[in-house]
């Protein structure tokens, strides 16, 4: 048997949540694990609004996975001198977010599972590159990209 794993990271923001109901119209037969990687100092308005896309995209019996780091935001905090993540210093994207993924998705790759991780890069977004896996059984998909989506098609 083949055993295969779709999952969709949501941040909160308009791009993934997007793609998710856009995920759910492509591919309707394809049951997506949804994670959010919470950093614990979210806005109460950013949950309240994954509740409610929860509710859209989830098929019954299923929930948007959370995914924790170890330690919490304001020990990481700590460790950079009190210095606010940026896009120059990623601390929290590195620790708080691709860690616990990394973490999660490991068990399944440990377990001998293809991955399909589908994550929200626009087709103008050629400066990003995201996630890049060494792993030869995850595969990264970015779906606005290949469809040729734009910020304008997201909106």
């Amino acid at each position: 048997m083949n055993k295969e794993i779709h999952v969709l990271g949501l941040s909160g923001g308009k791009d993934s949540a997007a793609l998710a109901l856009y995920m759910n119209q492509k591919m309707p037969d394809i049951n997506f694990q949804y994670f959010f990687t919470d950093t614990g100092e979210e806005l109460p308005e950013a949950y309240e609004f994954l509740d409610r896309l929860e509710s859209i995209i989830c098929k019954p019996g299923s929930k948007i996975l959370k995914l924790n780091s170890d330690k919490d935001f304001k020990w990481w905090l700590r460790q950079n001198s009190y210095f606010l993540p940026s896009q120059r210093a990623r601390w929290c994207t590195l620790n708080m977010k691709l860690f616990p993924f990394k973490r999660w998705i490991n068990s399944f790759l440990n377990d001998g599972y293809q991955v399909y991780s589908y994550v929200a890069i626009r087709a103008d977004e050629e400066y990003r590159q995201g996630y890049v896996s060494d792993h030869e059984n995850l595969h990264v998909k970015l779906p606005f990209r290949e469809d040729g989506i734009d910020k304008t098609g997201v909106i």
